[in-house]
C-alpha cells in the first residue's frame, strides 16, 4: 500500500512563498509592458494602467486559486478557515488594530490612501486600482494564511501571528524596493505583523478576516 507522503511545516511555508511570488509576478508583467510599449509607466495613459491592473488580477486570481485547491487537495488545508465564531471582545480589538493599519498608512502617505488615490484620477482609474487592491489583499492574506499555519506546526504556538511576520517580511519589505522609501517598507513590515494578529483574532476565518484586512490596507 502506498503510504502518503507527510505534511511538514516546510510545505505550508512553501505554499505561502509561492503566494508571495505569485506578488512579485507583478514586476515580470511590468517589464514586460513597458518593453512591449517602449514608453515608462509614469508615462501611460488611463487605459495602459488599467490594463495592466487587469492583467495583473488574472495573475493573482489564478496563484491564490492553485494554492488554495493544492493546499485543499494535498495538505488537508482549507484557506477559508473552520467554522469558528469571534468573541465580541475580538472583533473590538480587531477593528482598533485595523484603525491602527488605516493610521500608520496614512501617517507613511501623509493622507489617507483612499483620499491619496482619488485625488488627480480618473474615476475609471480609481475603481479598478481599488479592483487590484482586492487581489493584492487575498493574496498577502494567503502568504499569511499558509506562513500561520508553517509556524505552528514548527512552534507548536497558535497564538503568535507566525502568517504575520511571514508576510511582514517579504511582501512588507519589499516595498522599501517597490516605493524607493525604507519608511514605507517598515511602515508595510508592521502592518503585516498586525495583519497576522487580526487574523488570529478572527479565529482564522477568511469571511472574518479578509474584509478587515482590505479595510486597513486600502482606507
Amino acid at each position: 500500500m502506498k503510504e502518503h507522503k507527510k505534511i511538514t511545516g516546510g510545505n505550508f511555508l512553501a505554499l505561502g512563498l509561492y503566494a508571495f511570488l505569485g506578488l512579485g509576478m507583478e514586476v515580470v508583467l511590468l517589464m514586460l509592458e513597458q518593453d512591449f510599449y517602449k514608453v515608462n509607466i509614469n508615462e501611460w495613459d488611463t487605459s495602459r494602467h488599467i490594463l495592466h491592473w487587469i492583467f495583473t488580477c488574472v495573475i493573482w486570481g489564478v496563484f491564490a486559486v492553485a494554492l488554495a485547491l493544492w493546499a485543499k487537495r494535498r495538505c488537508q488545508f482549507s484557506i477559508m478557515g473552520e467554522r469558528r465564531r469571534a468573541p465580541a471582545v475580538n472583533w473590538i480589538i480587531a477593528i482598533l488594530l485595523v484603525a491602527v493599519c488605516v493610521g500608520l498608512n496614512a501617517w507613511a502617505r501623509g493622507t489617507l490612501k483612499l483620499i491619496g488615490e482619488f485625488t488627480g484620477k480618473e474615476l475609471s482609474s480609481f475603481i479598478f486600482q481599488y479592483i487590484y487592491y482586492v487581489f493584492e489583499v487575498f493574496l498577502v492574506f494567503s502568504v499569511m494564511a499558509y506562513g500561520q499555519k508553517a509556524g505552528e506546526m514548527w512552534f507548536g504556538s497558535s497564538k503568535v501571528p507566525w502568517g504575520g511576520i511571514l508576510v511582514g517580511l517579504t511582501w512588507g519589505l519589499v516595498h522599501s524596493l517597490t516605493k524607493g522609501s525604507i519608511l514605507v517598507g517598515l511602515e508595510a513590515l508592521v502592518a503585516g505583523v498586525l495583519y497576522g494578529c487580526i487574523y488570529l483574532l478572527m479565529k482564522k476565518r477568511a469571511v472574518y478576516a479578509y474584509p478587515l484586512l482590505l479595510v486597513a490596507f486600502a482606507l
